[in-house]
């Protein structure tokens, strides 16, 4: 290795530790970070999310919702919930009703088997601020079954065929 190479490497990397040292961290751009409040919120589900569900079986969902430093209770009209089913898709509201102050029921009927998710939405706060509950359903999906060509009697049978013949 050449000097004059050297030096443009070690030129060059200083040029990137420079410029990575100006990058603000997350948080740090804008105004101080201050905790939103959806960060003071606490959604806790009183079923075990590791049930697997089965496929148009309704169900009722029990959480439990908090403001984490008074523990003060949210109220329904403050909340909403809404179900995901599958990477990018939208939301379907669902109804909730307040069983007692902060705990709410949501009925849960999944329409066939896969990856759910129930989304609670804090009025006043970003929409992904409080993580999405998890859920699974299994089943057998309904449509088209495809077998491999092994299992089909008719591509056996002609391939049987085919080996005599030679």
């Amino acid at each position: 290795m050449t000097r004059a190479s050297s030096r443009s490497r070690l030129a060059l990397l200083a040029g990137m530790a420079i410029a990575l040292a100006a990058v603000p961290r997350s948080g740090a751009a804008g105004a101080p970070s201050r905790p939103g409040r959806a960060n003071r919120v606490s959604l806790a589900p009183l079923f075990d999310p590791h049930t697997r569900f089965k496929p148009k079986k309704t169900v009722k969902l029990m959480f439990r919702i908090k403001e984490k430093a008074a523990s003060a209770p949210v109220a329904l009209d403050g909340i909403s919930f809404s179900l995901l089913h599958g990477p990018g898709a939208t939301g379907v509201p669902l109804p909730a009703r307040e069983v007692r102050k902060g705990v709410f029921e949501v009925p849960f009927t999944p329409p066939g088997p896969g990856q759910y998710a129930v989304v609670a939405a804090l009025r006043g706060a970003p929409p992904d601020a409080i993580p999405p509950v998890r859920l699974g359903v299994v089943g057998v999906a309904d449509g088209m079954i495809e077998e491999p060509p092994e299992a089909d009697v008719d591509v056996t049978q002609r391939k049987r065929a085919r080996g005599r013949s030679r």
